[in-house]
Protein backbone atom coordinates (compact mmCIF):
# COMPACT_ATOMS: atom_id res chain seq x y z
CA UNK A 1 0.00 0.00 0.00
CA UNK A 2 1.15 3.44 -0.51
CA UNK A 3 2.19 5.69 1.67
CA UNK A 4 0.34 8.62 0.11
CA UNK A 5 -2.93 6.72 0.09
CA UNK A 6 -5.58 5.80 2.82
CA UNK A 7 -6.88 2.61 2.81
CA UNK A 8 -10.45 2.32 1.39
CA UNK A 9 -13.22 2.33 4.63
CA UNK A 10 -14.04 -1.18 6.65
CA UNK A 11 -17.36 -1.92 5.44
CA UNK A 12 -18.06 -2.47 9.02
CA UNK A 13 -16.84 -0.06 11.20
CA UNK A 14 -15.71 -0.57 14.90
CA UNK A 15 -18.16 1.33 17.74
CA UNK A 16 -15.24 3.73 18.99
CA UNK A 17 -15.84 6.18 15.81
CA UNK A 18 -18.52 7.15 17.48
CA UNK A 19 -17.54 7.76 20.77
CA UNK A 20 -17.37 10.91 22.70
CA UNK A 21 -13.80 11.50 23.84
CA UNK A 22 -12.41 13.56 26.71
CA UNK A 23 -9.26 15.96 27.04
CA UNK A 24 -6.54 14.04 28.95
CA UNK A 25 -3.43 15.34 30.95
CA UNK A 26 -0.28 13.70 29.48
CA UNK A 27 1.87 15.03 32.68
CA UNK A 28 -0.18 13.87 35.18
CA UNK A 29 -1.86 10.72 33.79
CA UNK A 30 -4.97 12.40 33.59
CA UNK A 31 -8.43 10.43 32.96
CA UNK A 32 -10.09 9.11 29.26
CA UNK A 33 -13.10 8.13 27.86
CA UNK A 34 -14.11 4.86 29.14
CA UNK A 35 -13.01 2.96 26.52
CA UNK A 36 -9.66 4.03 26.07
CA UNK A 37 -9.44 3.46 30.33
CA UNK A 38 -9.72 -0.04 29.78
CA UNK A 39 -7.14 0.27 26.83
CA UNK A 40 -4.81 -0.15 29.46
CA UNK A 41 -5.70 -2.07 31.90
CA UNK A 42 -4.98 -5.66 29.81
CA UNK A 43 -4.15 -6.96 26.86
CA UNK A 44 -6.90 -8.45 25.33
CA UNK A 45 -6.48 -11.57 23.42
CA UNK A 46 -7.15 -10.81 19.88
CA UNK A 47 -6.62 -6.96 18.71
CA UNK A 48 -10.18 -6.79 16.96
CA UNK A 49 -13.65 -6.41 19.20
CA UNK A 50 -15.37 -9.62 19.95
CA UNK A 51 -17.92 -10.31 17.17
CA UNK A 52 -16.16 -8.04 14.63
CA UNK A 53 -16.66 -9.15 10.77
CA UNK A 54 -13.14 -9.67 9.70
CA UNK A 55 -12.92 -8.50 5.91
CA UNK A 56 -9.95 -8.50 3.51
CA UNK A 57 -8.94 -4.86 5.23
CA UNK A 58 -8.53 -6.70 8.12
CA UNK A 59 -6.82 -9.83 6.97
CA UNK A 60 -3.83 -7.78 4.92
CA UNK A 61 -3.23 -5.64 7.50
CA UNK A 62 -3.07 -8.46 10.48
CA UNK A 63 -0.32 -10.28 8.09
CA UNK A 64 1.48 -7.01 7.82
CA UNK A 65 1.75 -6.75 11.76
CA UNK A 66 2.40 -10.57 11.83
CA UNK A 67 5.79 -10.34 9.31
CA UNK A 68 6.70 -7.14 11.18
CA UNK A 69 7.06 -9.24 14.52
CA UNK A 70 9.11 -12.06 12.08
CA UNK A 71 11.03 -9.37 11.14
CA UNK A 72 11.53 -8.07 13.98
CA UNK A 73 12.68 -10.46 15.86
CA UNK A 74 14.80 -11.98 12.93
CA UNK A 75 16.77 -8.71 13.22
CA UNK A 76 17.74 -8.97 16.73
CA UNK A 77 20.56 -11.57 16.03
CA UNK A 78 21.17 -10.06 12.58
CA UNK A 79 22.09 -6.88 13.54
CA UNK A 80 25.63 -7.11 15.67
CA UNK A 81 26.89 -9.10 12.22
CA UNK A 82 25.19 -6.39 9.59
CA UNK A 83 26.63 -3.37 11.45
CA UNK A 84 29.98 -4.96 11.53
CA UNK A 85 29.69 -5.47 7.88
CA UNK A 86 28.22 -2.63 6.15
CA UNK A 87 26.46 0.02 8.81
CA UNK A 88 24.59 1.07 5.82
CA UNK A 89 22.79 -2.16 5.08
CA UNK A 90 21.52 -2.00 9.05
CA UNK A 91 20.05 1.43 8.23
CA UNK A 92 18.51 0.30 5.39
CA UNK A 93 16.62 -2.13 6.91
CA UNK A 94 16.28 -1.13 10.41
CA UNK A 95 16.91 2.55 10.92
CA UNK A 96 19.17 1.47 13.48
CA UNK A 97 20.40 4.71 15.19
CA UNK A 98 24.04 3.03 16.03
CA UNK A 99 23.96 2.40 11.98
CA UNK A 100 23.38 6.53 11.36
CA UNK A 101 26.30 7.05 13.61
CA UNK A 102 28.52 4.70 12.11
CA UNK A 103 27.96 6.23 8.03
CA UNK A 104 28.40 10.06 9.86
CA UNK A 105 31.92 8.53 11.49
CA UNK A 106 32.64 6.93 8.08
CA UNK A 107 31.82 10.31 6.56
CA UNK A 108 34.06 11.76 8.39
CA UNK A 109 36.67 9.36 7.34
CA UNK A 110 36.13 10.23 3.40
CA UNK A 111 33.63 7.44 2.98
CA UNK A 112 30.90 9.76 0.17
CA UNK A 113 27.43 7.65 0.64
CA UNK A 114 26.58 9.54 4.20
CA UNK A 115 23.91 11.59 2.28
CA UNK A 116 22.08 8.58 0.83
CA UNK A 117 22.47 7.38 4.62
CA UNK A 118 20.09 9.92 5.88
CA UNK A 119 17.69 9.60 2.97
CA UNK A 120 17.44 5.71 3.45
CA UNK A 121 17.81 6.41 7.04
CA UNK A 122 14.53 8.59 7.19
CA UNK A 123 12.40 6.51 4.92
CA UNK A 124 13.01 3.29 7.23
CA UNK A 125 12.49 4.42 10.59
CA UNK A 126 9.18 5.43 9.26
CA UNK A 127 8.52 2.55 7.44
CA UNK A 128 6.17 0.43 9.40
CA UNK A 129 4.37 3.44 11.15
CA UNK A 130 1.52 3.15 8.41
CA UNK A 131 0.51 0.06 9.62
CA UNK A 132 0.05 0.99 12.97
CA UNK A 133 -1.91 3.88 12.01
CA UNK A 134 -4.22 1.42 9.31
CA UNK A 135 -4.87 -1.46 12.80
CA UNK A 136 -6.18 1.84 15.00
CA UNK A 137 -8.36 2.88 12.30
CA UNK A 138 -9.75 -0.60 11.32
CA UNK A 139 -9.83 -1.82 15.19
CA UNK A 140 -9.44 1.24 17.18
CA UNK A 141 -9.22 1.18 21.12
CA UNK A 142 -9.52 -2.60 21.31
CA UNK A 143 -6.11 -2.68 19.62
CA UNK A 144 -4.37 -0.44 21.50
CA UNK A 145 -5.63 -2.17 24.24
CA UNK A 146 -3.88 -5.39 22.31
CA UNK A 147 -0.48 -3.60 22.13
CA UNK A 148 0.11 -2.18 25.03
CA UNK A 149 1.78 -4.66 26.82
CA UNK A 150 1.18 -7.20 29.32
CA UNK A 151 3.94 -5.49 32.11
CA UNK A 152 2.42 -2.77 34.72
CA UNK A 153 5.24 -0.20 33.02
CA UNK A 154 4.61 -1.32 29.53
CA UNK A 155 0.93 -0.53 30.17
CA UNK A 156 2.07 3.03 32.07
CA UNK A 157 4.48 3.60 28.76
CA UNK A 158 1.16 2.76 26.78
CA UNK A 159 -1.30 5.11 28.43
CA UNK A 160 1.24 7.84 28.42
CA UNK A 161 1.41 7.47 24.67
CA UNK A 162 -1.82 7.94 24.30
CA UNK A 163 -2.72 10.65 26.96
CA UNK A 164 0.00 12.97 24.50
CA UNK A 165 -1.39 11.90 21.53
CA UNK A 166 -5.02 13.07 22.12
CA UNK A 167 -3.85 16.00 23.91
CA UNK A 168 -0.92 16.92 21.48
CA UNK A 169 -2.62 15.49 18.33
CA UNK A 170 -0.06 14.41 15.13
CA UNK A 171 2.94 16.40 17.48
CA UNK A 172 3.38 13.46 19.74
CA UNK A 173 4.55 11.17 16.57
CA UNK A 174 8.09 13.47 17.38
CA UNK A 175 8.25 12.19 20.85
CA UNK A 176 8.51 8.83 19.20
CA UNK A 177 11.81 9.75 17.40
CA UNK A 178 13.52 10.92 20.51
CA UNK A 179 16.29 8.06 22.03
CA UNK A 180 15.48 6.60 25.28
CA UNK A 181 11.95 8.36 25.52
CA UNK A 182 8.92 5.97 26.96
CA UNK A 183 6.68 6.95 24.04
CA UNK A 184 6.22 3.96 21.65
CA UNK A 185 5.01 5.49 18.24
CA UNK A 186 3.68 1.92 17.31
CA UNK A 187 0.86 3.36 19.93
CA UNK A 188 0.54 6.62 19.04
CA UNK A 189 0.32 6.15 15.18
CA UNK A 190 -2.35 3.60 16.31
CA UNK A 191 -3.92 6.22 18.32
CA UNK A 192 -3.62 8.71 15.24
CA UNK A 193 -5.40 6.50 13.37
CA UNK A 194 -8.51 5.62 15.53
CA UNK A 195 -9.28 9.55 15.81
CA UNK A 196 -9.54 9.82 11.79
CA UNK A 197 -6.22 11.66 11.42
CA UNK A 198 -5.07 11.11 7.68
CA UNK A 199 -2.50 8.72 6.46
CA UNK A 200 -0.81 11.82 4.34
CA UNK A 201 -0.97 14.21 6.96
CA UNK A 202 0.60 11.30 9.16
CA UNK A 203 3.20 10.58 6.98
CA UNK A 204 4.50 13.97 6.40
CA UNK A 205 4.89 14.96 10.23
CA UNK A 206 6.57 11.91 10.27
CA UNK A 207 9.40 12.25 7.63
CA UNK A 208 10.19 15.37 9.36
CA UNK A 209 10.46 14.15 12.52
CA UNK A 210 12.41 11.22 11.40
CA UNK A 211 15.05 13.43 8.44
CA UNK A 212 15.85 15.47 12.27
CA UNK A 213 16.73 11.88 13.66
CA UNK A 214 19.06 10.90 10.96
CA UNK A 215 20.66 14.12 10.27
CA UNK A 216 21.19 13.85 14.28
CA UNK A 217 22.72 11.05 14.34
CA UNK A 218 24.60 11.42 11.48
CA UNK A 219 26.59 14.42 12.65
CA UNK A 220 27.42 12.53 15.93
CA UNK A 221 28.81 10.19 14.30
CA UNK A 222 30.91 12.84 12.01
CA UNK A 223 31.45 14.66 15.19
CA UNK A 224 33.32 11.45 16.65
CA UNK A 225 34.64 10.58 13.42
CA UNK A 226 38.04 8.18 13.17
CA UNK A 227 37.69 6.70 16.71
CA UNK A 228 34.04 5.35 15.99
CA UNK A 229 35.70 3.44 12.92
CA UNK A 230 38.06 1.68 14.86
CA UNK A 231 35.82 0.25 17.42
CA UNK A 232 33.61 -0.57 14.57
CA UNK A 233 36.73 -2.92 13.01
CA UNK A 234 37.62 -3.98 16.94
CA UNK A 235 33.24 -4.78 17.15
CA UNK A 236 33.55 -6.59 13.94
CA UNK A 237 35.98 -9.44 15.22
CA UNK A 238 33.36 -10.54 18.02
CA UNK A 239 30.30 -9.98 16.02
CA UNK A 240 29.35 -13.44 15.07
CA UNK A 241 29.41 -14.23 19.13
CA UNK A 242 27.50 -11.38 20.13
CA UNK A 243 24.84 -12.72 17.58
CA UNK A 244 24.79 -16.11 18.63
CA UNK A 245 24.13 -14.98 22.27
CA UNK A 246 21.26 -12.64 21.08
CA UNK A 247 19.88 -15.37 19.08
CA UNK A 248 19.85 -17.53 22.10
CA UNK A 249 18.07 -14.89 23.84
CA UNK A 250 15.42 -15.02 21.04
CA UNK A 251 14.64 -18.38 21.52
CA UNK A 252 15.00 -18.44 25.72
CA UNK A 253 12.19 -15.38 25.97
CA UNK A 254 9.88 -16.98 22.85
CA UNK A 255 9.46 -20.28 24.86
CA UNK A 256 8.88 -18.39 28.26
CA UNK A 257 6.55 -17.01 26.88
CA UNK A 258 4.87 -19.69 24.95
CA UNK A 259 5.36 -22.21 28.07
CA UNK A 260 3.80 -18.80 30.20
CA UNK A 261 0.76 -18.95 27.68
CA UNK A 262 0.55 -22.76 27.97
CA UNK A 263 0.24 -22.48 31.93
CA UNK A 264 -2.78 -19.35 31.65
CA UNK A 265 -4.63 -21.77 29.58
CA UNK A 266 -4.85 -24.72 31.48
Amino acid sequence: MSTSEQPDEPAHKPAHEDRAETDTDGATGGTTDGATAGATAAAPAQPWPEGYEFGKQDGICASLIGLMTLYSLAMIPLRPVILGLAPIVLVTLTGSMTGLVMCGALGATGWGWWPAAIVIGTLSVIKFDFVWWWAGKLWGDHFIASIAGQTERARRRAKRAENLTRRYDILAIGLGHVPFVPVPRSIVAAVLGAAGTSLKRLFLIDVIFAFIYACSFVALGWQIGEPAVAALEEFGKYMWYVSIVLLVGVFYVAYRNAKKQSAQRS
